[in-house]
């Protein structure tokens, strides 16, 4: 298996706290549920991009989930994985930006939403 696939892998059980089990063959739609959502995912990526200084490539960030949700996790890998070295100075805080701004919107949903049910 692919170094970068194990170490992707690694990522999402280490976020989720072995909450969820995964292997390479495990569709990206499979990772999803209670345990683990689309800003737990977006940090697996970050987290990813920060160890090994590789980007994923842009066309990720701007397509729809539904465009890779059936890969599995070594096709999706292959597919978006840039490997060339990143040597820009800021990358990782770019993407740690990235992420920071994904929260917040997420916070801002939330806190605009319906109020929770009282018993």
């Amino acid at each position: 298996m692919n170094y970068y696939v194990t170490s992707f892998i690694n990522i999402l059980h280490f976020i989720s706290d072995d909450l969820i089990q995964v292997d390479s063959t495990t569709r990206i739609a499979e990772i999803f549920g209670d345990e683990f959502d689309d800003l737990d995912f977006e940090l697996a990526l970050c987290c990813f991009e920060a160890t090994h200084k590789v980007a994923f490539a842009d066309r990720l960030w701007d397509s729809e989930d539904d465009e890779y949700e059936e890969l599995t996790i070594e096709e999706f890998i292959e597919t978006f994985v840039d490997g060339r070295e990143q040597r820009d100075a800021l990358f990782v805080t770019k993407r740690f930006m990235m992420y920071q701004e994904s929260l917040t919107k997420a916070l801002t949903e939330e806190a605009e939403g319906p109020p929770p049910d009282e018993y």
